[in-house]
């Protein structure tokens, strides 16, 4: 557990040890961020006391993980849920690893939860400590820093998927590509549907944040929230279209393994075709019965050269009426 305490008398934000940040956040226009990791009990109880914190609200941010992005409402805070989300390589494609993220906010502190690194909360805290304008106008709007920079890391993501559509594009269409192509396609679009129930989720959670009436909210930090709120909304729409365009792509791979393969049976039923009626000569005058006709050299030869004869009129014929 760690503290930032904002003093508008000092005007500069330090970190301090938790104690020393509990007292001084009763100093009038203060501002506590207290950031905690893995608490046992006793942390909780802390919280409990000194913040009034409801304990179901407790209860999932140190205990439930993997939770929903939502927004729960309380008499002096509210308690917010977002995930962190990092885009990682996987050969040409990507994977996306999720951080859970909790946040009280209330008047004069806010309280943030999370059981793994959050890079983009890092980033805040660094720049808090250097700039400590970002918490001098209240914990809303501290709290909008932190979804805008893990909303700014979405938007980041996305750019890089941009470059994996192109490659499953290029793999639909590719001759060589098999049921790996498939793997990948597929693979790629339940990533995209996982990213799309961290981020849909989240947006519905800032829509109420801006407009329902909640207290620590003030009008002036109203419009920052709602360019937020803008952001995720296009971020829902390209995840749409990208999700779109995977289904596409993977339509055009099945369709071209559909016409490889039609076209594999359509030479395999010509070769047969041809070799049907050499089969019918070869069977019948292969018979062992005594005096077959034409059995004699002479028409041996001839039925060689009936049998060549009509094995490229077929193939003639076949060319002429574009089937080879």
């Amino acid at each position: 557990m760690r503290a930032i305490i904002y003093l508008p008398q000092d005007g500069a934000a330090r970190e301090v040890p938790v104690r020393e940040a509990l007292e001084g956040r009763r100093n009038a226009g203060a501002l506590l961020w207290l950031d905690c990791g893995h608490l046992g009990e006793d942390d909780m109880a802390l919280l409990s006391e000194e913040f009034g914190f409801h304990e179901l609200a407790l209860e999932d941010a140190f205990k439930h993980h993997e939770q929903r992005p939502k927004v729960e409402e309380y008499d002096d805070h509210f308690f917010l849920v977002m995930h962190s989300l990092s885009a990682r390589p996987q050969g040409q494609s990507l994977t996306f690893e999720r951080s859970e993220l909790d946040l009280f906010a209330g008047a004069g502190y806010v309280v943030t939860v999370h059981p793994g690194e959050v890079p983009e909360l890092e980033t805040v805290w660094t720049d808090s400590l250097k700039r400590p304008s970002l918490m001098s106008n209240g914990s809303d709007r501290l709290t909008y820093h932190l979804l805008d920079r893990v909303v700014d890391n979405y938007l980041e993501a996305v750019d890089r998927i941009e470059d994996v559509i192109d490659y499953l594009e290029d793999r639909a269409v590719d001759e060589k590509a098999s049921e790996e192509g498939i793997r990948e396609i597929f693979g790629f679009k339940r990533e995209l549907i996982r990213f799309r129930k961290t981020s849909g989720p989240l947006r519905d959670a800032i829509g109420e944040l801006t407009s329902l009436d909640f207290p620590v909210v003030s009008a002036e930090t109203m419009p920052y929230l709602r360019d937020v709120y803008d952001h995720l909304i296009r971020l829902a729409d390209m995840l749409d279209t990208y999700r779109d365009i995977l289904g596409g792509a993977l339509d055009v791979h099945l369709a071209a393994v559909s016409n490889r393969l039609n076209e594999i049976m359509k030479r395999l039923t010509l070769v047969a075709t041809v070799f049907m009626p050499l089969t019918f000569i070869t069977g019948f005058f292969g018979m062992n019965f005594l005096e077959l006709p034409f059995s004699s050299a002479l028409w041996f030869w001839g039925s060689l050269v009936v049998m060549a004869l009509t094995a490229f009129w077929m193939v003639d014929y076949f060319r002429r009426n574009h089937w080879l």
